[in-house]
């Protein structure tokens, strides 16, 4: 959290450790929006270039942004695939699953 904080978000060292945990996440959540922003844009780029040497003839479907974009949003858990994900995780760790 610090080091996110000091180097990607450049916060001085009081700045950082006068934030509150909403200031935080709310600034990091901008972070995220702004490089998702960033990546779009050279996303576009590479479409516009992947578009101009497809195949016309064969009728291919054009190349969107989000084909080069680099990461899918990921759908949340429901809460039962957490549950699940618990189980396993603590299956895998030597641990029981205990029925309630």
């Amino acid at each position: 959290m610090w080091a996110f904080g000091r180097y990607d978000l450049k916060l001085s060292e009081l700045d950082f450790w006068n934030l509150t945990l909403v200031e935080f996440n709310a600034l990091s959540e901008r972070y995220k929006e702004a490089q998702k922003w960033l990546n779009h844009r050279v996303a576009m780029i590479c479409s516009v270039i992947a578009n101009t040497v497809r195949d016309r003839k064969k009728k291919s479907k054009p190349w969107t942004p989000d084909d080069f974009m680099p990461i899918k949003e990921q759908k949340q858990m429901t809460a039962e695939q957490m549950f699940a994900q618990v189980q396993t995780n603590n299956l895998m760790l030597g641990g029981e699953v205990l029925e309630i």
